[in-house]
């Protein structure tokens, strides 16, 4: 890993323990900087990968789940709360 992507990875990781729950990104949000605290809250098969600077996620499974990570350009977060963000479902990698 390189030191840009190991500082961007740590800042995540501080910004998640350092909210009150712990999970969220950001306070009151429902993004998350692990899968495992995203389906903690979403339930299985709920959880997507949503990339903040195309207005696209994706689902497990599929290209682009988790593209940009460690690199701040996503998270992961409920399909539910993707959509009413506003997100749409990405047909492929854009």
């Amino acid at each position: 890993m390189n030191v840009r992507k190991l500082m961007i990875a740590s800042a995540v990781a501080i910004l998640a323990a350092s909210t009150g729950a712990g999970s969220a990104l950001a306070h009151g949000t429902s993004l998350f900087a692990s899968e495992a605290n995203a389906r903690s809250v979403c339930g299985d098969g709920n959880v997507v990968w949503a990339v903040f600077n195309n207005g696209h996620y994706y689902k497990k499974g599929t290209p682009g789940y988790e593209w940009g990570k460690g690199e701040s350009k996503g998270a992961y977060t409920c399909e539910k709360a993707a959509q009413s963000k506003g997100w749409h479902l990405a047909k492929n990698i854009q």
